[in-house]
């Protein structure tokens, strides 16, 4: 932005005139929060109790814990909701935002209601995402162990507009935008339920032998085996701390899951002390709080304590990733302070293989469904730099 003449960076053809600054407060209605109190809730209540944490992804999403009230409950508090409500989470988690469409609901007190009148209102839902609007809410904060968003600050919100007909271009091509992400994390979800399903019927579930689902030409009896006898374990050993470094020229470290994304290694820390290796193409187990967590490698790296390999099959990677979702390694788990598994824990564990061609089968299956998982993921994560570039160059 152009700090004397309030102009962003990008700008719509037609459209010169500088920004003009204002508080949020001079185009709404009403800016409030919901109810300060515990209102008397009914199994049987029409009316969902919504509260901040309720706010994700810019839907008010409503679970089978959501608590309900009558709507005479709800007539006692009614902040009379309409299209042109934005809902933001103002209690422990900051600035989540929702549109208000229609919903039956009931607001508790950590989510406040902003009804925009003058401004657009897209405009400003997207405003509210900004960067210095977040900082600005955050150095507002209020509360020592639970942090709050009073509704002062936020009617005292700084922002610049641009004419209604700009708001109003800059207010759809985020609307649009959102709306794409939005699809995107849906199918993602969608895709990993997909997977986690597969991953049941294609494996032994408990004390089974035999999968629920089974490839045409295949009907026997998988084989009970020890992970040590059909795999290669190589638990991890951390290099000295003082030998850490930043140069991507050195060996790649890989200590834990905050080495890890998307299930696969994304070098963070490097360095100069080799101890225990991985080569490319290993399949990682986390072997410390959070115990379990799978993940691939597609470089030689480095293990340090928080790891060990297990082998190199795409079937074992599979495997690991039911045991996990089962719940496998917590008869193992062990500490006071954190969770561990140890190198015979991981060796003597009991799993069951079919033959060769089923277990190829299988694989190549699921690294399918993995292939479409992680295609989505780039383009959602494309979206969301995009987004957050528009955002930078398109508001003061």
């Amino acid at each position: 932005m152009n700090a004397e003449q309030h102009v962003p960076q990008f700008r719509f053809k037609g459209f010169s005139d500088s920004w003009e600054q204002h508080k949020l407060s001079d185009g709404t209605n009403k800016i409030g929060d919901g109810l300060h109190g515990t209102p008397k809730y009914s199994e049987d209540g029409d009316v969902y109790f919504v509260n901040g944490n309720n706010l994700v992804n810019g839907q008010i999403v409503i679970t089978s814990e959501t608590k309900r009230v009558t709507s005479n409950e709800q007539s006692k508090d009614d902040k009379a909701l309409n299209e042109n409500t934005i809902l933001m989470s103002i209690n422990g988690t900051i600035g989540n935002l929702a549109w208000y469409r229609g919903e039956n609901l009931m607001l508790g007190k950590s989510a406040a209601y902003i009804e925009v009148s003058d401004f657009d209102k897209k405009f400003i839902y997207t405003y509210l995402q900004t960067r210095p609007v977040k900082d600005y809410y955050l150095n507002s904060l209020t509360g020592t162990t639970i942090k709050n968003l009073g509704l002062k600050a936020i009617r005292n919100t700084n922002i610049y507009t641009p004419t209604i007909d700009e708001q109003a271009k800059i207010g759809v091509l985020f609307q649009n935008l959102d709306m794409t992400i939005t699809l995107h994390q849906r199918k993602l979800a969608k895709l990993k339920e997909l997977k986690k399903g597969y991953l049941q019927k294609l494996f032994p579930q408990n004390s089974e032998k035999v999968p629920e689902f089974r490839f045409k030409g295949c009907s026997d009896a998988w084989e009970k085996r020890k992970l040590g006898e059909v795999a290669t374990i190589t638990m991890g050993q951390s290099p000295d701390s003082k030998n850490y470094t930043l140069n991507p020229q050195d060996h790649i470290l890989v200590q834990g899951n905050a080495d890890i994304k998307n299930g696969w290694v994304e070098p963070r820390v490097w360095t100069t002390q080799i101890t225990k290796i991985a080569k490319k193409g290993s399949v990682l187990l986390s072997v410390r709080a959070p115990v379990g967590e799978v993940s691939k490698t597609a470089f030689d790296v480095v293990l340090g304590r928080g790891v060990a390999s297990v082998g190199q099959t795409d079937f074992l990677y599979q495997y690991l990733i039911t045991l996990k979702i089962n719940g496998f390694w917590l008869r193992y788990s062990t500490g006071s302070t954190f969770d561990s598994i140890n190198s015979a824990d991981i060796k003597d564990a009991i799993i069951f293989l079919p033959e060769k061609n089923e277990q190829s089968r299988i694989a190549k299956t699921l690294n399918c469904i993995d292939n479409l998982i992680a295609a989505t993921q780039c383009k959602l994560d494309l979206l969301k730099k995009l987004k957050k570039g528009y955002l930078q160059k398109m508001f003061c």
